[in-house]
C-alpha cells in the first residue's frame, strides 16, 4: 500500500502541506511586521524591505518594483503597500500567499480521491476569501483584519484534515511538507525579531522585549510563552522556548521530531532520516540562550540552508522525476 503512495499522490501531498503552511506563515510575517511598526517610535529606522530579504526575495522584488526596492524607507507608506502586494497577492511573485493557497487549491483537487470529501472545499473557500480581501486598493485595517480571518481558516483546515484524514502515507507526506515549511518558516520569523535590533543595535536595544513579544505573538505562542517560562519576555527565553521546546507545536525542535517520525514511517527513507537526526542532535546541543545579534542571524541561516538540503534528499528519495 506504501508503494502505491509513493508517486504523484504523495508529491502532491507533500506539496499540499508545504503550501498551506506557507500561505499561513506568510499571513503572519506580515501581520507581526506591522504590529511591530505599530509598537515602535516612528523615529526608528525601520520598514518592510527585511521581509523581502527574510525570504531571500529580494532579486523577484527589484525586478517587480524596482524604484521600491531601492528605495531607503524614507516614504514608509509606499513601501509598506508595495511589499504587502508583493507578499500576499502579486501574482507575478510565485511564493505570495494568495499563489500559495492557488497552489494548495490545485493539489487539494488532484487529492480528492485521497483527502476527506470537504477537503477541498474548504481549501478552495480560503482562496476565494483571500482572493476578496486582498483585492487592491488594500488598506491597513483591511489587510490586518483579512490575515488574521485567514490565519484563522487556515488552522482551521488543518484541524479537520488531522481529524478526519486517514492516518496513512499520504498523510506522513503532507505532515512531511507541513512541518518542513513551519521549520523554515519558524526561523525566519526569528530572524525578522533579530534583523532589525542587529541593523541598529544602540536604538531598538531598549525596545528588545517588544520585538520579540510580536515574534511570540506572530507564532500564537503568547499564552504558551507565559505559562511555560513564568517569566517576563527575554530574548533568551524566548530563544529556548522558540528553538528547543518540544511541546510547542510551532517550535524547531517540535518540527524536526515531527518530520524524523514521519520519515521513520516511511521507506526508503535512510539519507533523509540521516540528516534530520543530525540536525536534531546539533539543535538539542546548542545554546541557543547565548546567540546575540549577527551570530543568531548565522545561525538561523544555517538551520534555513540545513533545511534546504533536507527537502532535496526528500525530493531525490521520493520524488526523483519531479
Amino acid at each position: 500500500m506504501v508503494d502505491r503512495t509513493l508517486s504523484s499522490t504523495a508529491y502532491r501531498a507533500y506539496w499540499l502541506g508545504r503550501y498551506l503552511e506557507r500561505a499561513g506563515s506568510t499571513a503572519r510575517l506580515v501581520s507581526v511586521n506591522a504590529s511591530l511598526l505599530i509598537d515602535l517610535p516612528v523615529r526608528l529606522p525601520l520598514g518592510w524591505s527585511p521581509l523581502v530579504d527574510i525570504l531571500a526575495l529580494e532579486e523577484e522584488f527589484m525586478a517587480l518594483y524596482g524604484e521600491l526596492a531601492q528605495s531607503d524607507n524614507s516614504n514608509l507608506d509606499e513601501n509598506e503597500k508595495g511589499v504587502s502586494r508583493f507578499l500576499l497577492s502579486d501574482q507575478r511573485n510565485s511564493g505570495s500567499l494568495l499563489n500559495s493557497l492557488g497552489y494548495a487549491r490545485e493539489n487539494a483537487r488532484t487529492l480528492r480521491g485521497t483527502l476527506p470529501r470537504a477537503s477541498y472545499e474548504h481549501i478552495n473557500d480560503a482562496f476565494l476569501f483571500a482572493k476578496e480581501i486582498l483585492q487592491e486598493p488594500l488598506s491597513r485595517t483591511r489587510r490586518n483584519n483579512g490575515l488574521k480571518h485567514i490565519i484563522a481558516r487556515l488552522d482551521q483546515i488543518n484541524g479537520f484534515l488531522s481529524s478526519t484524514m486517514l492516518h496513512n502515507a499520504s498523510w506522513h507526506f503532507f505532515r512531511l511538507g507541513n512541518f518542513l515549511e513551519r521549520a523554515d518558516m519558524t526561523t525566519r520569523i526569528i530572524d525578522l525579531g533579530t534583523a532589525n535590533l542587529v541593523a541598529s543595535e544602540s536604538d531598538l536595544e531598549p525596545f528588545a522585549d517588544i520585538q520579540w513579544r510580536s515574534v511570540l505573538s506572530s507564532l500564537d505562542s503568547m499564552q504558551s510563552y507565559t505559562v511555560s517560562m513564568q517569566n517576563p519576555v527575554n530574548q533568551p527565553d524566548v530563544l529556548e522556548f522558540l528553538l528547543k521546546h518540544d511541546e510547542l507545536p510551532r517550535s524547531l525542535l517540535r518540527c524536526f521530531n515531527t518530520i524524523r517520525h514521519c520519515l521513520r514511517s516511511l521507506p526508503k527513507n535512510q539519507e533523509p532520516l540521516d540528516l534530520i537526526n543530525q540536525m536534531r542532535r546539533q539543535l538539542q546541543r546548542a545554546r541557543v540562550r547565548n546567540l546575540e545579534g549577527e551570530r543568531l542571524h548565522r545561525y538561523t541561516d544555517a538551520r534555513q540552508k540545513q533545511l534546504l538540503t533536507l527537502h532535496t534528499k526528500i525530493t531525490n528519495a521520493y520524488f526523483p522525476q519531479t
